[in-house]
């Protein structure tokens, strides 16, 4: 990387210095400006010294103790809570930190996919994403969680068995845990991996002119947008949340936040009943709140998913495109 931008700051150089001549006439030269000709050289020892000083002080930017490969920047057995953000809690006492970890849209990846648990993005400099790893007893991670929890984040685990998931989203951060069971470690009972990212997208405002949820997280980017259309089978088709107006039937619009809570699908309900909307049919049991409204021929359901601490909202001129 030193020499990289050793060569690009000598590139720099050189051009400044050639747009230093401004209107003159360009003069013949007979030898390479920094080798051997009677001219004095370009860069001298001492402005290669000073370039050289200049990279080791970009090179100190990087936290102590760090290092960088093509599919990231890392740093081993160290829980670096000054270089992560605040949604990270401090370390729970007793576990074994494998690393802390960078990594952006600069750095490879395995798979071609950059994404943060359910996030993906579809332009590659949006993404982002801060990392730690460790080893944990059922304890420890029962205490990482509770901890990430007390910062304000909402969610909950989303996958259970032996790869447990958890997802939070809070304060402007989506974090996602992951937990690896191992069956024959004697000291500790998971590898937990953890990534976040602030790197988000934007809430839809509405649709149709009817209000859309405000909470929780979405997982792309609804400019582009599409509803399902079954006018002749079915597909799906190009919808513009700013300008456009649902069809008069044949169609289905769905919007899913993650890391919400069963209260947020009541809330929106009401929303809904406060702008004239009639309840079709209502329920709340263990798996979550659930309802289905109509107004002026729109049907529209506010469901709430426990399992994936997910609310959904749909609307369609038919009940029965909403229930499936």
């Amino acid at each position: 990387m030193k020499k990289l931008f050793a060569l690009l700051l000598a590139l720099v150089m050189v051009l400044s210095l050639a747009a230093c001549g401004g209107g003159e006439e360009p003069k013949e030269t007979k030898a390479p400006a920094t080798t051997g000709g009677n001219e004095d050289p370009i860069l001298s020892q001492e402005d290669l010294e000073d370039i050289d000083d200049a990279l080791d002080a970009l090179e100190a930017l990087m936290p102590e103790g760090w290092d960088e490969n093509k599919y990231g920047a890392y740093i081993f057995n160290v829980w670096d809570s000054e270089f992560l953000p605040d949604c990270f809690p401090e370390a729970p006492e007793g576990v074994k930190v494998d690393q802390t970890t960078f990594k952006d849209f600069t750095h490879d990846t395995l798979n071609g996919d950059y994404s943060v648990g359910p996030l993906n993005y579809d332009s590659y400099e949006d993404y982002r994403e801060y990392g730690v790893g460790f080893y944990a007893t059922q304890e420890q991670l029962d205490t990482f969680v509770a901890a990430v929890e007390a910062k304000g984040m909402t969610g909950g685990q989303t996958e259970d068995g032996d790869w447990c998931i958890y997802e939070y989203f809070g304060n402007g951060w989506f974090m996602e845990i992951f937990a690896n069971l191992m069956h024959n470690d004697q000291e500790y009972d998971y590898w937990v991996s953890v990534g976040a990212t602030d790197c988000l997208f934007d809430l839809p405002a509405s649709i149709s002119g009817i209000p859309l949820p405000q909470v929780g997280m979405v997982t792309y980017d609804h400019d582009n947008y599409t509803i399902n259309d079954y006018t002749d089978g079915y597909e799906d088709v190009d919808f513009d949340l700013s300008s456009d107006t649902l069809p008069d039937e044949y169609y289905a619009a769905w919007f899913s936040y993650y890391c919400t809570v069963n209260q947020d699908a009541i809330d929106y309900a009401q929303q809904l009943k406060d702008l004239g909307w009639e309840v079709v049919w209502e329920s709340d049991g263990e798996d979550g709140y659930r309802c289905c409204l109509q107004k002026d021929g729109v049907y529209a359901i506010s469901n709430y998913y426990d399992y994936d601490c997910m609310l959904e909202v749909g609307f369609s001129d038919m009940v029965e495109n909403l229930s499936y």
